[in-house]
């Protein structure tokens, strides 16, 4: 039998202009309609994939979204234009040994991106940083990352999690906002007897 948007009046195909979990609860109400609806309920809220995004985030617009590319579709903002967001390790069972290091507005919304091309959901979000310039931040965790790989195909690394976490926690704008939260908590004299790892990156980049 076909179903049909009670607001709208327009055919409803599940998957398509009618999700899922609406079919299963019997609303009948296409997602442009839903999408109006709640909208109006939490005018000022922003929701991706379900997921309530906060007003701090950089891409934050009011309404639901299924993707942040959705939204920027529907908004007055380009992705690429946005310099902040992260710096993050993902890695996959497919592929033990393997790290992939990219960088994204929104870490768990890329996530998402992955698993969607994964039929077991197996790609696992190691960690994370923010960071204001995030290309750059990437292109640093690139070619730290690679002085410390056995092998490199792109954006994939043959390292430890732990390596790869490392690399990430000591890019330079990171540590900056690091030792200035410290400087906050911590005396002088302390810093100074904490040894700085970061500063072996250097020395090694200028060998």
């Amino acid at each position: 039998m076909v179903k049909k948007c009670k607001m709208c009046d327009v055919t409803l195909e599940a998957g398509t202009n009618w999700y899922i979990c609406m079919m299963k609860k019997k609303h009948y109400r296409c997602i442009s309609c839903d999408k109006k609806v709640k909208a109006i309920s939490n005018p000022t809220r922003m929701y991706v994939n379900g997921k309530h995004i906060r007003k701090t985030h950089p891409l934050y617009k009011p309404g639901r979204y299924k993707t942040f590319n959705d939204a920027a579709f529907e908004g007055t903002y380009k992705l690429d234009n946005i310099k902040e967001g992260y710096v993050y390790v993902i890695t996959n069972k497919a592929w033990p040994g393997w790290v992939k290091i990219g960088m994204a507005i929104d870490a768990e919304d890329r996530l998402s991106g992955y698993q969607t091309s994964s039929p077991h959901r197996d790609y696992i979000l190691e960690h994370s940083v923010y960071s204001n310039e995030r290309r750059k931040a990437e292109q640093q965790a690139h070619s730290r990352a690679a002085k410390l790989a056995i092998e490199v195909n792109g954006e994939w690394f043959k390292l430890t999690v732990q390596q790869a976490i490392e690399v990430l926690d000591n890019l330079d704008e990171y540590r900056r906002e690091t030792i200035k939260e410290t400087n906050t908590h911590t005396s002088k004299d302390k810093l100074q007897e904490q040894p700085i790892q970061a500063d072996l990156w250097a020395y090694a980049e200028n060998r």
